[in-house]
């Protein structure tokens, strides 16, 4: 249903699906494989992921946000990849998360503001885009799922926070699943697996006490199939 980095479009087929927030013990955040050429410190070989269970290894059904041998962004992490069970480390800022740019002047986000994970954010207020933070949807001909380097004209620009830690202000934006096969657990709980899409809901926000949306036009698609390919462009 799109690929991923893709925005929901008004016309799309899936805008109305009834999305589930994750129940736990899932607990969403971000985390890189330390795998680059500087051990120790997040740089340009690292591979970021949306660790679902946010216990910093690497499961199954977690998401990477950025390609990892022939697996490309969006793709879920099996049993039988290279990656299952590695450990995962927080990203380097204090305000690391989710961030959109506003480069059209409008009030708040939008369809063509792309987004960002920002790996290196001191503070909310003032982000800007750096060196080695994740594309998350098409800017300026580079793709989804690439970093940001210094020459790129996207780096250093101002980002305003989407979901980021709670103690650095409140979300606008929530990460959701689709129940693509409808199976519940015995306490009739959705359950999260491979055939579900995720998605970036700015439908309405966990913190408003809701645990749910419905996809609606500009959430971002976090998934893909892996029969899809993904071209990189750095």
């Amino acid at each position: 249903m799109g690929q991923f980095g893709s925005k929901v479009a008004s016309g799309d087929s899936d805008v109305g699906r009834f999305l589930e927030d994750f129940p736990a013990p899932f607990n969403p955040t971000l985390g890189y494989w330390d795998i680059g050429p500087n051990p120790g410190m997040y740089d340009d070989g690292d591979i970021v992921y949306l660790d679902l269970l946010g216990n910093k290894i690497i499961g199954a059904n977690d998401i990477r946000l950025t390609a990892y041998e022939s697996n490309p962004p969006g793709s879920k992490v099996t049993a039988s990849d290279n990656d299952i069970n590695k450990p995962l480390s927080l990203l380097p800022g204090a305000s690391a998360g989710i961030y959109y740019a506003d480069l059209y002047g409008s009030q708040g986000y939008d369809f063509q503001d792309p987004i960002y994970v920002l790996t290196t954010a001191p503070t909310v207020l003032g982000a800007r885009t750096s060196t080695n933070d994740v594309r998350l949807n098409q800017i300026y001909g580079l793709a989804p799922g690439t970093k940001v380097l210094d020459y790129h004209p996207d780096n250093d620009g101002p980002a305003v926070p989407m979901i980021v830690p709670i103690s650095a202000g409140t979300p606008i934006a929530t990460i959701r699943f689709y129940n693509t096969n409808g199976n519940v657990n015995g306490g009739g709980k959705p359950i999260y697996d491979y055939a579900d899409d995720v998605y970036i809901d700015v439908s309405l926000s966990s913190a408003s006490g809701y645990p749910f949306g419905f996809v609606v036009p500009n959430d971002i698609r976090l998934t893909t199939s892996p029969l899809r390919s993904c071209t990189l462009t750095r």
